[in-house]
C-alpha cells in the first residue's frame, strides 16, 4: 500500500512539473523561416548569398539587396549562419532605442509575452529560439533567430 501511496505521489510531482516546464515554451508556433529561407535550407540552394570575409565569420553570409526595414524598424544588417551546410541561425542588428522598441513590440505581437534577463528578451520553443538584445552604452542591439532541430 505504501509503495502504491508514493508511486501516486511521484506521478503527480512529475506531471506537476512536466506542466511547469511547459510553460516556458511559447504557445504559438515558431517561425519556420526568414524572409523565404526555411530553416535547414542547404547552402547550395541560396544562389544570392555572400561570404562575409574573415576568419572569424566562417559559415556566415550575407545577401547583397537586403531589406533594411523589420516592420517598420530600420535595420544595419541581415547575416546567415549555417551548420553542416544548412541555413540554422539568422542575425540582425539594428541602432537606437526607437527601432529596439519597434522591433521587440513587433515580436511581442506575434509570439506573445516572453522572458526578459538584464538586457536580452527573448521566446522559446523546444527546438527553436528568439531572442533580442540591446547595449544602452553602444546603443546598439541585436535580434536572433537560432533552429536547434536537427540538420539532415
Amino acid at each position: 500500500m505504501r509503495l502504491v501511496k508514493y508511486s501516486v505521489i511521484v506521478c503527480l510531482l512529475l506531471a506537476c512539473a512536466g506542466i511547469a516546464w511547459a510553460g516556458d515554451y511559447v504557445p504559438v508556433g515558431h517561425p519556420t523561416s526568414f524572409r523565404g529561407l526555411e530553416w535547414g535550407t542547404a547552402l547550395e540552394d541560396v544562389p544570392d548569398l555572400l561570404a562575409v570575409k574573415g576568419a572569424s565569420y566562417k559559415d556566415t553570409y550575407f545577401r547583397k539587396d537586403e531589406r533594411m526595414t523589420f516592420g517598420d524598424a530600420k535595420i544595419t544588417s541581415v547575416a546567415y549562419y549555417f551548420r553542416k551546410g544548412k541555413l540554422y541561425r539568422v542575425g540582425v542588428a539594428f541602432e537606437g532605442r526607437g527601432n529596439h522598441f519597434l522591433i521587440k513590440e513587433r515580436l511581442l505581437s506575434m509570439y506573445g509575452r516572453g522572458r526578459g534577463v538584464g538586457s536580452r528578451y527573448g521566446w522559446m520553443w523546444p527546438d527553436f529560439s528568439v531572442e533580442i538584445n540591446y547595449n544602452d552604452d553602444a546603443k546598439t542591439g541585436g535580434l536572433i533567430y537560432t533552429y536547434e532541430g536537427k540538420l539532415d
